[in-house]
């Protein structure tokens, strides 16, 4: 499999990965009568989000999203499926169709790891990028859409990596996936899939 395109988060005026999420009400398109289709093999799901916090307010920005023929037809025409009264746009780059400008709420409650600054020696070629392999990382909670709370934990997933260097352990083996939650389970507040 492919490393997959994941959401991404404005935060702070820097827009940093969505790296891991535990919670609910986070966007999705089909709970907007929308059917994604897969884009690629970088994004299998067919779609990803573009969110901002704008004054401690979760708010979805922009969708990049991979339509059925029928849909992407009526889109090329500026008649496709209408999302928050925007029709998508074709983006020639990305291979698919963008809704912009979207400032849409999103009611999320749980937390959120968001992550900058990727170490491209710890790049695996498939699925998502675990938020251990950036330097930087913040874990954002929020209740109903409110930003209730930010930390900066980049420092403890540098001492995670540290600690995954042994070579007993091994980055994938299953005594550093059980080592790595030990770890993770000290210092963040929800239990986010690492």
């Amino acid at each position: 499999m492919t490393a997959q395109i994941s959401d991404s988060l404005i935060f702070r005026e820097r827009q940093f990965a969505l790296a891991a999420a535990d919670g609910e009400g986070l966007f999705n398109p089909e709970q907007q009568r929308l059917s994604p289709q897969m884009i690629s093999t970088a994004c299998y799901r067919g779609y990803w989000c573009t969110y901002e916090v704008i004054a401690e307010s979760l708010r979805l920005q922009q969708l990049h999203i991979g339509l059925s023929e029928r849909a992407m037809r009526a889109a090329q025409h500026g008649e496709g499926p209408s999302l928050l009264e925007q029709r998508p746009v074709r983006s020639e780059q990305a291979h698919c169709f963008v809704y912009n400008n979207l400032a849409a709420p999103i009611p999320f409650s749980g937390g959120l790891l968001i992550a900058a600054d990727f170490i491209q020696e710890l790049y695996f070629h498939g699925g998502f990028q675990n938020a251990w392999k950036f330097r930087e990382v913040h874990e954002l909670l929020f209740e109903g859409g409110r930003q209730v709370q930010a930390r900066d934990c980049s420092s403890e997933m540098a001492n995670i990596r540290e600690s995954l260097k042994d070579p007993q352990l091994g980055p994938t083996g299953f005594c550093a996936r059980r080592k790595l939650r030990q770890q993770v389970a000290g210092f963040l507040t929800r239990q986010y899939k690492l």
